[in-house]
């Protein structure tokens, strides 16, 4: 039996980090006797920014694993319910791999939670994010009327060398590994997506 284990954060600031998911989740794997893979990345659950994740499904569509674990489903995703429970099920019954969300006690082998709890989860998860952008457009809304919105986002630190994205695009040729190998160099504040890196090489930025 080898299981993967998936987590998540929506930033890597000091208020987030996937090791406290890791951690636990680990623990567990460890007791179950299970060997295990595991792979973390900082994305939106909400707007399914989430390429490690995506390659990784393709592995255990392939078979190569038999469990994939998660702290919660609301780490797993927090895209429309239905699209989540559709991956869910694909995972469980086309691929044949058992999913477990930890925390939340869900377990694809477990029919009642698995048919009932994991639709509230994934509700909850999604609502949550829905209703955390409302507010966030209200907050900006309000601060237009009080003329204090200066709009946009704030500018990254330090410039972004784009000399240094065509390079290392031009030997990967693929976005996302420009964006994870720019990255690894950069605090926090100075990375970069892949969008952006697209962006570079179409000559939009």
């Amino acid at each position: 039996m080898k299981a993967l284990i998936y987590a998540r954060c929506s930033t890597n600031d000091s208020k987030q980090d996937v090791e406290v998911q890791l951690k636990e989740i680990r623990r567990y794997c460890e007791h179950q006797g299970w060997k295990y893979d595991e792979v973390s990345e900082y994305g939106s659950g909400y707007k399914g920014d989430q390429p490690k994740l995506s390659e990784k499904l393709e592995q255990i569509k392939l078979g190569h694993y038999k469990v994939l674990i998660v702290w919660a489903m609301d780490r797993f995703s927090r895209e429309h319910p239905r699209k989540v429970d559709e991956l869910l099920n694909r995972i469980a019954f086309d691929y044949k791999c058992r999913f477990i969300s930890l925390s939340d006690g869900i377990d694809s082998t477990d029919e009642v939670k698995w048919h009932i709890m994991r639709h509230m989860m994934t509700y909850f998860a999604n609502s949550y994010s829905r209703k955390l952008g409302e507010r966030v457009k209200l907050g900006i809304e309000r601060a237009k009327e009080k003329g204090t919105y200066k709009g946009g986002r704030p500018p990254k630190k330090n410039k972004v060398n784009i000399q240094e994205i065509k390079q290392l695009y031009a030997k990967t040729k693929s976005f996302r590994q420009t964006a994870e190998l720019y990255n690894k160099t950069r605090y926090a504040n100075n990375r970069i997506s892949r969008m952006y890196v697209k962006r570079v090489i179409q000559g939009k930025i």
